[in-house]
């Protein structure tokens, strides 16, 4: 795959932006619509103690991503524009290339939360739809619709769905530059509302990047070899959950802002490993009380780690663009 930005939304926010609800946009899951995979991740945050009451915080959560190819279509052909008097030019805008492909997301996290003395279990699960395709000006249009569930063992009963849309356009300008941008619509019980996006891959050098997606991160990335890149950054992370306050329903919150370098190395064509490690300076959960006035509970800064896995399979519409018309 020739583009260079290695963790682009998308959650794509999936696109949700991850402080605001469970089912989210992210890095990966934007990298998602470039090529199906299987997605693995287990990720662990120590237990970090409450900065102003009694008690300590405890995250253990895993992910599954797949995604799969359901249909595609690539034509090419010329269609000759006879306004152009260049030869050169009646060839380069005559030939038309129509693509397109829809494939299918489908997600599930399981998550235990150890809040003082107290476990909760949460689980999220999404199915939805995504695509590419080709403009007559030759920029990739890209979409994403997601419903999703997102709820403590104890509330799945109750369960409210979730939905979240993002439609957006990317500018190819190299093997290593590229602009996207659009925009996101997050509804998310009680919390909706549209989220515009922009982001992109500016080269430094020969190995160097600078890679942002605004406004959940920025990070400079290094290519190590063919095999083997790192990016470090900084990003805002988060997910949203029903769970059980007494008798009743309510969300739980939990916001950070993060700081982090992680490493992908590609073994063969079809797997990847990846490993991160982050630091948690400002990170809290927002709680609503008996009277619905939402209360934040801050933490102590603490840090995560993160390993998984990819596994690739079937063909990407988009690389072959990248490849063979937008290179």
């Amino acid at each position: 795959m020739r583009l260079s930005l290695p963790l682009l939304l998308i959650v794509v926010l999936g696109i949700g932006i991850r402080t605001v609800q469970a089912q989210t946009f992210d890095l990966e899951q934007f990298d998602q619509l470039f090529r199906p995979r299987l997605r693995l991740d287990a990720r662990y945050t120590p237990g970090v103690a409450f900065t102003n009451r009694p008690g300590s915080f405890e995250d253990r959560n895993a992910t599954g991503v797949f995604t799969i190819p359901l249909w595609k279509k690539w034509t090419a052909g010329v269609e000759l524009n006879l306004l152009d008097l260049d030869p050169v030019d009646v060839l380069k805008n005559s030939v038309r290339v129509r693509a397109s492909q829809v494939m299918a997301n489908v997600r599930y996290s399981g998550r235990e939360l150890r809040i003082g003395d107290d476990v909760r279990t949460l689980h999220s699960g999404s199915i939805g739809a995504l695509g590419i395709s080709l403009t007559k000006k030759y920029r990739i249009l890209f979409w994403s619709v997601n419903a999703n569930v997102s709820e403590e063992a104890a509330t799945l009963d109750r369960a409210v769905p979730r939905f979240n849309g993002i439609i957006g356009k990317m500018h190819v300008k190299g093997l290593r530059r590229q602009l996207f941008y659009g925009a996101a619509l997050t509804v998310s019980d009680g919390l909706n509302f549209p989220v515009p996006f922009v982001g992109g891959t500016e080269p430094m050098g020969d190995r160097w990047s600078f890679q942002y997606i605004l406004p959940l991160q920025l990070g400079v990335g290094y290519k190590a070899g063919k095999r083997t890149r790192f990016l470090a950054g900084i990003g805002a992370d988060g997910f949203r959950s029903g769970f059980e306050r007494g008798a009743e329903r309510a969300n739980l919150n939990y916001t950070a802002f993060r700081g982090f370098i992680n490493v992908r190395h590609k073994l063969s064509k079809t797997l990847q490993l990846r490993a991160e490690i982050a630091g948690l300076p400002v990170h809290a959960l927002r709680i609503p009380d008996a009277n619905n006035d939402l209360q934040r509970y801050p933490i102590d800064a603490g840090l995560s780690v993160m390993v998984g896995m990819n596994i690739f399979f079937g063909e990407s519409t988009l690389e072959r663009l990248l490849d063979d018309v937008l290179k």
